[in-house]
């Protein structure tokens, strides 16, 4: 019988990187819930059937339960926790209380956060001042919320050290060729976080500070800037970008490498020193968030220029994965195929509409419009949860051993495309109109376009639980046993079907060679 306390004190990447899974999804569900709310809002233009002050609540918590409690933990913690180990052929990471520390930091952060949702935080998710000072936002909701974000920060910062020291020990043994591009993709998460959490830390400390111990680092009656919490924001935030899709960007390039060019290695080092270029210029390009603030017409070129050349980078990795996707040999109706056909193109419409964004002077006219928010739900919202989707359909026979059913996941993969376009390309065309954004109000003209929007949302929360129904499904299922590990305890193949039929699907991404290919 296994003791349930040994979850508690686990030192196991696996189970660790389990745990990060589960609280990855109880929060994508509850931000999954907290947009519902939003888009059930939009329904009607001007009768709101949630007041402006509970809408300012549920726009600040879902972008924070998105990026800090949903995306990160499954993309870096738990698939992170999972592979990185299996494609090094290590046994564990190197630090592994670090590693558990990590993990369970992220239960007092949510605590912190579900206090500042019942308490009402209404800052936005970017928690500019003036409005996050104490003078427009009163009450203890905000402390928490800043509070939160600071122990999901330790806790983001624990994982990319552990990654970092792991990773050297691998590199040092081993040549760059052989290497996943999935370690290379961690590797510069890592960096990434580790370079511009620290920067956010201490501007958040700078704004408690200002709101309890009557500071005034951004208040221009003390002698203080809120532009200069703007900097540090973005700072970290535009880096948080990559953050969040370097991982998918690795994964989807270790799987078309699978299916595609296998051991000839094309692309490998196109796609590396991509990725190390999309981490250096995106590191200095924060300022094109902060057009509307009034920068200097030098400043606002040199942004602008730096953000159109990330292009190029992200253009030969799009050009690889093509290429080496029309060179493969797996069926078409391979499921996992059709989620990276859906990423390559969800992803380059996202990118295209940040090139429009990185020209100052329509960034100005387009800012506070629906526009910025259909163009970083099609980066991040959909681009990095198909990477998650991506990962489960590939890795789901190697974590959980079964297999899974084709038809589903077919069908699951045209629901969600749906879904995801009905939902957020309207809103292009509500930012062309002016439509500005947080804003819960808008001219009736458009009640029929938000209520497309709204359609489109239902049916993405619908896929989301077809997805997580089609996982139940394949271990609800009576299983096959088809091998053990070495030590007898775990099942090394499970099958849910019988090999013969037709619904049986593997991915293949249950066999991990040394040379971290999977095939």
């Amino acid at each position: 019988m296994i003791n349930s306390l040994s979850w508690l004190f686990t030192l196991d990447h696996k189970r660790i990187g389990f745990l990060y899974f589960f609280m990855g999804i109880w929060s994508g569900f509850l931000g999954l819930g907290l947009s519902m709310l939003i888009r059930v809002n939009y329904m009607e233009p001007y009768y709101n059937l949630i007041s402006s002050e509970c809408y300012n609540y549920l726009v600040t918590s879902h972008g924070i339960v998105m990026i800090f409690f949903f995306l990160m933990p499954i993309l870096i913690g738990g698939f992170g926790n999972y592979l990185l180990p299996l494609l090094s052929g290590l046994p564990d990471l190197n630090l592994p209380r670090l590693n558990a520390l990590s993990a369970w930091l992220i239960v007092p952060s949510m605590i912190c956060l579900t206090v500042s949702l019942v308490c009402g935080a209404g800052l936005g998710w970017t928690i500019y001042p003036p409005l996050s000072t104490v003078l427009y936002s009163s009450g203890v909701g905000p402390d928490f919320l800043m509070f939160s974000l600071h122990l999901a920060g330790v806790s983001s910062i624990f994982s990319p050290i552990n990654f970092i020291c792991t990773l050297h020990t691998v590199f040092q043994g081993s040549l760059i060729s052989r290497s996943s591009i999935i370690l290379w993709s961690y590797l510069f998460t890592s960096i990434l976080l580790l370079v511009s959490l620290p920067v956010l830390a201490a501007g958040i400390t700078m704004l408690l500070f200002d709101r309890n111990f009557s500071a005034a680092f951004f208040d221009p009656a003390g002698g203080g800037d809120p532009v200069l919490f703007q900097h540090m924001f973005w700072f970290f935030g535009h880096p948080e970008v990559y953050v969040l899709i370097l991982p998918g960007f690795g994964i989807v390039s270790h799987i078309c490498m699978s299916l595609g060019a296998g051991s000839d290695m094309f692309g490998f080092y196109g796609l590396l020193f991509a990725s190390f270029c999309i981490v250096a210029l995106g590191s200095i390009v924060w300022g094109h968030h902060m057009f509307a603030v009034g920068l200097d017409v030098k400043t606002a070129i040199f942004f602008s220029s730096v953000t159109m050349i990330i292009g190029v980078p992200t253009g030969i990795k799009v050009f690889s994965w093509l290429y080496m996707l029309l060179n493969s040999q797996s069926n078409l109706g391979d499921p996992v195929l059709w989620w990276i056909v859906s990423f390559i193109i969800l992803f380059t419409m996202g990118g295209v509409t940040g090139i429009v964004l990185s020209a100052s002077v329509l960034d100005q006219i387009l800012h506070d419009t629906w526009f910025v928010v259909a163009h970083f739900h099609y980066v991040m919202s959909l681009g990095s949860y198909i990477s998650i989707i991506i990962s489960f359909v590939w890795w789901w026979p190697l974590i959980a051993g079964v297999s899974l059913n084709k038809h589903l996941l077919r069908a699951q993969c045209i629901v969600s495309n749906v879904g995801f376009n009905l939902c957020f390309f309207p809103m292009h065309y509500f930012g062309l109109c002016g439509l500005p954004r947080r804003v819960c109000v808008y001219e009736a003209g458009y009640c029929w376009i938000n209520s497309i929007c709204t359609m489109g949302s239902l049916i993405s929360s619908f896929s989301g639980c077809f997805l997580f129904f089609i996982l139940w499904d394949s271990l609800s299922v009576k299983n096959i046993v088809l091998g053990c590990s070495s030590s007898g305890e775990t099942p090394f193949m499970v099958l849910s079907y019988p090999v013969a039929h037709h619904n049986v699907y593997f991915s293949g991404g249950w066999i991990l060679n040394n040379s971290g290919y999977s095939g």
